[in-house]
């Protein structure tokens, strides 16, 4: 097993929790706007993002001064918080879900007058039954500014733009899995930019504690201590617990407790996967124990998970 695991294997850490959780990126409304327009967005529990193809606008909420996108910058709300979007703060706001459901029939709103912006506006979605620190450790809204068009990202968001004229202004798989691909980039972005900030992100940036998550992510079965995953990462117990509970806000041995039991809920959920076989690959002896551990984490029994979400499932 120590072989193994000094073996230096890239593995995506980022790309598993995003896989596990679920993330699915979508669109939701590309216009064209004339001013005066303003748009409210109720609260949504998930990242929304918001792209200024042209024309400054403004972003603002009830917790703080409104912030102002100027052309090709983008705003993320991590927590999907309720927020409104305007060319001007004082505009009167009308749902956003309107506003989305105009352009779907052919019959956008803000159509008067001289076009003044370009917007984009996605969100994404994922299982919020699996809280992961990921977003927890982010702020409540990320604004990517001195963006230029020789950047993957707004490459990425040329791309989403082009997809989206070719249909219509509709979304469709190529377009979500783009605007997933943009959510990645972001996260990367901010990553690179708040290097000494704590999170789960910046940590994947420390080469011990990304190497301790990749350990822990790579072979969440195996039966970790403090000491063997320590040894691997070159760190005390001591000084993995404090790095650990600094960067990402739990203890290494609270991480991966938990992170065994999303890695199962998972497994349930959307697997056909049979309960030994998950057991087993989380780290539980048996499925009798698991069910156990399950059942006081989530309030129900794996098989009862299974069977709810297999019913209401539609049929392919």
């Amino acid at each position: 097993m120590a072989d193994r695991l000094n073996d230096e294997v890239r593995f995506d850490v980022l790309g598993d929790v995003l896989a596990t959780l679920r993330f699915q990126g979508t669109l939701f409304f590309r216009s064209e706007l004339a001013a005066p327009w303003g748009m409210s967005l109720e609260v949504s529990g998930t990242p929304r993002f918001h792209i200024a193809l042209s024309g400054n606008c403004f972003v603002g909420d009830d917790a703080r001064a409104a912030v102002e996108i100027e052309e090709m910058d983008i705003v993320m709300l991590p927590t999907g918080n309720s927020h409104w979007i305007a060319d001007q703060p004082g505009r009167e706001l009308i749902p956003s879900q309107l506003a989305s459901e105009a352009c779907e029939l052919g019959n956008a709103l803000f159509q008067k007058g001289a076009v003044t912006n370009r917007l984009m506006c996605g969100i994404v979605h994922y299982d919020q039954h699996v809280p992961h620190p990921l977003l927890a450790s982010l702020p409540d809204l990320l604004h990517f500014s001195n963006l230029d068009s020789s950047q993957p990202i707004w490459s990425t968001v040329t791309l989403i733009d082009d997809a989206m004229q070719r249909a219509g202004g509709r979304g469709g798989t190529l377009v979500d899995r783009l605007t997933e691909v943009l959510f990645l980039q972001l996260l990367n972005d901010y990553a690179e930019r708040r290097e000494n900030a704590p999170g789960f992100l910046v940590a994947l940036r420390d080469r011990r504690l990304q190497r301790a998550l990749t350990l822990i992510h790579r072979e969440p079965g195996f039966d970790w201590s403090l000491s063997s995953l320590g040894d691997q990462v070159g760190m005390s117990k001591a000084t993995l617990v404090r790095h650990f509970q600094d960067a990402i806000g739990v203890a290494p041995m609270t991480y991966i407790a938990n992170w065994r039991m999303m890695k199962a809920y998972s497994l349930i959920k959307y697997s056909s996967m049979p309960m030994e076989d998950i057991a087993a690959s989380v780290g539980f002896g048996s499925a009798r124990t698991l069910n156990k551990s399950f059942q006081r984490h989530y309030d129900c029994t794996p098989h009862a998970l299974r069977r709810r979400f297999q019913t209401a499932a539609p049929t392919p």
